[in-house]
């Protein structure tokens, strides 16, 4: 992200530097911490959005709850929150630790993950998120621009932040982006849960391997109607893997809540030993397969016809260098004198 000058300098105790970006709801600031000379991240609510008082208020306030259960949440695979804090004009505001590196959203534009990372990726992002979910912790919004990688690993951001209903956002006068790692029940009824969670883990995971989304589209009303109907296409035997790769991010991209795993660490543990599994063994170029002839019952009959013809071919020559019966009955072996035993004259 190339950071762009903001109006406002300070917030708190933190001197602003530049503004790193804006999602659909929130403002990202970079900002510097005197006190403990850093730089840190500082989010707080868009201005623009055209929000009743009470909603406003109402989003303050799980703003604040949440990020006091997070200040109690440690894990190497979550951007820490350092502090909260209230001012006029912005209202309430989190400052998160400046997690360096580039998203997976990004990291995905140079093309897909191999299995090993991805393999990792999944376990390290499953044990997070299980980690978050045991504190009373949902995100509500895991997808490849939070995912961020860093020296230490890949960790997840924006856990703490107060999220509207989509149909809200878009009467707040908000952009909002394609529901591509939405639950079929956070687009039906809103509902978040660590399920929910899952869902978008496993929507991301499908696209760090294969480097699409599961479902597809810019149009928001279309990709919701696929996530709701639709099952996304396997991608195991295109990439060469094991078949179990299908069926643990096909379950994880269950319609019903209830049929995904129990925790999303079980996803990502499940995931990772399935890109462990042998792999299958595909042509490495396209032009490789399309010289193999497909296989089919003609072709199979046809080979089983030539192999007839060519063994009757070769046992009727057989039959005509063979010698006759009589030829071999006339024929007699020289026995050699040494080899014949001889008994002894009788002495009677």
């Amino acid at each position: 992200m190339s950071p762009t000058s903001v109006v406002r300098t300070q917030v708190g105790r933190y001197q602003i530097l530049s503004e790193l970006g804006r999602g659909s709801m929130g403002v990202v600031l970079l900002a510097h911490d005197p006190t403990l000379e850093r730089n840190v991240a500082l989010k707080y609510l868009r201005p623009d959005l055209r929000l009743t008082a009470d909603e406003r208020e109402a989003l303050m306030t799980r703003m604040r709850h949440e990020a006091r259960a997070m200040a109690r949440v440690s894990h190497p695979g979550i951007v820490s929150l350092f502090d909260m804090g209230e001012e006029e004009g912005v209202g309430v505001y989190l400052v998160f630790e400046l997690a360096d590196g580039p998203t997976l959203e990004e990291t995905l534009k140079r093309g897909k993950l191999a299995a090993e990372g991805a393999a990792r990726l999944a376990t390290d992002l499953g044990a997070a998120l299980s980690r978050a979910h045991a504190a009373g912790i949902v995100h509500r919004d895991i997808k490849p621009a939070n995912i961020i990688f860093t020296e230490f690993g890949a960790r997840i951001a924006d856990f703490g932040v107060a999220r509207l209903p989509e149909s809200t956002l878009t009467r707040a006068g908000a952009k909002v982006g394609t529901p591509a790692y939405s639950a079929p029940e956070s687009i039906r009824h809103g509902s978040h849960s660590p399920a929910s969670d899952q869902f978008a883990l496993a929507a991301t995971l499908y696209e760090a391997l294969s480097g699409r989304r599961a479902f597809p589209g810019d149009d928001a009303i279309t990709v919701a109607r696929k996530i709701e109907l639709e099952s996304p296409l396997g991608i195991a035997q295109g990439l060469g893997f094991s078949p179990s790769v299908d069926r643990v991010l096909l379950r994880g991209l269950a319609q019903s809540a209830l049929e995904r795993y129990p925790t999303c660490a079980a996803l990502g543990e499940a995931l990772s030993r399935a890109l462990g599994a042998p792999r299958t063994q595909l042509p490495t170029l396209p032009d490789q397969r399309s010289l193999t002839p497909p296989v089919t019952p003609a072709t199979r009959y046809g080979a089983l016809l030539v192999c007839l013809l060519v063994g009757a071919t070769i046992g009727a020559a057989l039959g005509r260098s063979r010698p006759s019966p009589k030829a071999v009955a006339t024929e007699r072996v020289p026995v050699r004198p040494a080899l014949v035993s001889r008994t002894p004259p009788s002495t009677k």
